[in-house]
């Protein structure tokens, strides 16, 4: 589905510079953003506890593990930007 939204140039620019920042493109850091608003209501698998204590999600082979899914473990872990 396509949308148009207006947001302030500020926004955008810091959308833009996070896209930039994470190899991304400016629809899919918003769509990551959009996401994770839990009033949204997608219920996400849950998470499988691995040895480490990292959760990844489990995919049942809906669709393909993506960069996105890597991101959002990260982000869930405090770990980006340590690579």
């Amino acid at each position: 589905m396509q949308l148009t939204i207006e947001i302030d140039d500020e926004l955008y620019a810091g959308i833009e510079a996070v896209a930039k920042q994470e190899h991304s493109s400016v629809t899919n850091v918003v769509k990551h953003a959009l996401s994770r608003l839990p009033s949204l209501g997608k219920s996400a698998p849950p998470p499988v506890k691995i040895p480490h204590g990292y959760k990844i999600p489990v995919s049942e082979g809906a669709r393909p593990f993506t960069s996105e899914d890597v991101y959002a473990a990260e982000d869930e872990n405090d770990m980006r930007g340590l690579s």
